[in-house]
């Protein structure tokens, strides 16, 4: 940027610097005035020159001139002498002493123009010298694309001609590549992602409180091609290397394979310490798509599924992700970009993967079969296998055996309930602890909702269960309108995460009520 003292040297102006203010203040423009009051219409960086008109030279408000243009966080005053006044006000000098603002002289001969001619002259001359540097950085960048330059070179370029911290994010959230102090500047003010494909597969991170300039953005949008072209491989070789990732996938979701076999394609990728297995359904292309976009790090484990879909026209796959809440949301943002509903298997070790698999295997059921055929608009759906263990799994493992791994109960004892008993007696916590958590805010535990909504809504569902789910007794019964009694089963739907349609949810729902009913005898 241009400075105040290279304002200064130039010996054609004859420029006198009479009080220093802070430093040597950057040069943003130039103004001319002889109001009082200019601090509304500037935007810091000025230099703003005046011949005093206004004021005589022992006036009080010569202090309140300079404390406005303090405010207005102006580079410098310059005062022109000869017109109205002989010497620069005493009073000035004082007012830019008090305020630290830098003040100078323009003596007689120099017209204000030349001052604004000199300092526009600078400002160009400071973008020219920019603009050339950002030139040789993308030169440089381009020439390394060239030469087969690795990623993590690319961002350290990109990093010394801007000040930033980059990183090159996978799509499964991972950092592939990255600066020494991304992470640093990353939790202090979060980062910028910039997508490097049109699926956002690969994603260039930028952090840190550095100002940008226009050449800066130009540095980093070369960086950003740079790195898309390197990292976009021959498309015969990315159809032979995601064949055998799924083929990896699916020796996972099987039960054989290692961390060895995740290395043999990928040395420097580590596994996580747990997995997740995930079934994603939709229509039969929308899959198809959704398998097909750009993958990098954990997110090629992907996999067809051998189970049949719930209809024609649908199709099912299945894919691994780290059980980290990033890589998570990564995995549910691409199938909702693809109109794809998913279900979320239990975590799990490496090994317990097939369990993880048989977990959202049996939530399948709770997905529509017909909503992603018939329905538009509509958002896709998310099902979480290990939302609480389901009510009557968490019954059976009361016995010593979890029917989903064929152990030992301890380990899957449902959170926030007692501890399981070796037998398989129900103790009162136990029971209110699982029909709380089917039920949720309808528990008569839970105060989420009124009481007065919450009797209603349960006597709602003892009605429907009554008249073995017929709707037109049910609502007969209750005398309200089919169409009131829907509404009602909508919002119990939704907040129990259970479905009524699904015959596993409806148990759980019954056994809940009847269990809550035990325990008020």
């Amino acid at each position: 940027m241009a400075t105040l003292s290279d304002l200064l040297s130039l010996p054609d102006l004859g420029l006198r610097l009479i009080q220093a203010g802070s430093g040597d203040p950057e040069i943003s423009w130039s103004s001319v005035t002889e109001l009082l009051d200019l601090s509304g219409y500037l935007d810091g960086g000025e230099i703003i020159m005046t011949t005093g008109l206004a004021l005589a030279p022992d006036d009080a408000r010569w202090r309140d001139f300079v404390a406005s243009l303090s405010r207005a966080r102006v580079a410098a005053i310059g005062f022109g002498i000869g017109v109205n006044h002989d010497r620069v006000p005493q009073p000035l000098i004082a007012a830019a002493s008090m305020y630290r603002v830098a003040l100078f002289e323009i003596p007689l001969p120099v017209p204000f123009i030349a001052v604004s001619k000199a300092i526009a002259a600078l400002i160009r001359a400071d973008e020219l010298r920019a603009a050339r540097g950002a030139l040789q950085a993308q030169q440089r960048l381009l020439d390394g694309a060239r030469g087969g330059q690795r990623p993590a070179e690319v961002l350290a370029s990109v990093a010394q001609a801007t000040g930033r911290q980059l990183a090159l994010v996978a799509s499964d959230g991972a950092v592939l590549a990255c600066t020494a102090g991304f992470a640093a500047a990353n939790e202090t003010g979060g980062a910028e992602h910039i997508a490097l494909d049109r699926e956002s597969s690969l994603r260039l991170a930028v952090a840190g409180n550095t100002p940008l300039t226009p050449e800066g953005h130009a540095v980093i949008a070369a960086g950003s091609m740079v790195l898309s072209l390197s990292l976009r491989g021959d498309s015969a070789e990315e159809t032979r290397e995601r064949e055998r990732w799924e083929r990896l996938a699916a020796t996972l979701l099987a039960g054989g394979g290692s961390p060895a076999s995740v290395a043999i394609l990928a040395p420097s990728l580590e596994l996580p310490e747990r997995l997740r297995a995930i079934a994603v359904q939709g229509r039969a292309e929308d899959v198809a798509a959704w398998r097909r976009r750009p993958r990098s790090g954990l997110d090629r484990l992907i996999a067809p599924a051998s189970e049949h879909p719930a209809a024609p026209g649908l199709a099912l796959a299945w894919q691994l992700c780290a059980d980290t809440e990033t890589a998570i949301e990564q995995c549910l943002s691409a199938a909702k970009r693809h109109d794809l509903d998913v279900v979320v298997g239990r975590p799990g070790r490496l090994s317990e993967i097939p369990v993880s698999r048989r977990s959202a295997a049996a939530r399948l059921r709770a997905l529509s079969a017909t909503a992603p055929l018939y329905t538009a608009p509509r958002v896709p759906q998310t099902v979480w296998a290990d939302r609480d263990t389901p009510l009557l799994e968490a019954l059976l493992a009361l016995g010593g055996a979890d029917p989903a791994t064929g152990g030992s109960a301890t380990a899957n004892t449902p959170a926030g309930s007692a501890p399981a008993p070796s037998h398989a007696t129900v103790t009162p916590a136990i029971r209110d602890a699982l029909s709380e958590r089917v039920l949720g805010p309808l528990s008569l535990r839970d105060p989420g909702i009124g009481e007065s909504e919450r009797d209603m809504l349960r006597d709602t569902l003892r009605a429907v269960f009554d008249a073995d789910g017929q709707r037109g007794p049910a609502a007969a019964g209750l005398g309200i309108h089919r169409n009131t009694l829907r509404d009602r089963l909508t919002r119990i739907e939704r907040i129990t995460s259970r479905s009524l349609s699904d015959p596993d949810d409806r148990a759980e729902l019954w056994l809940a009520l009847r269990l809550e009913d035990l325990s008020m005898r």
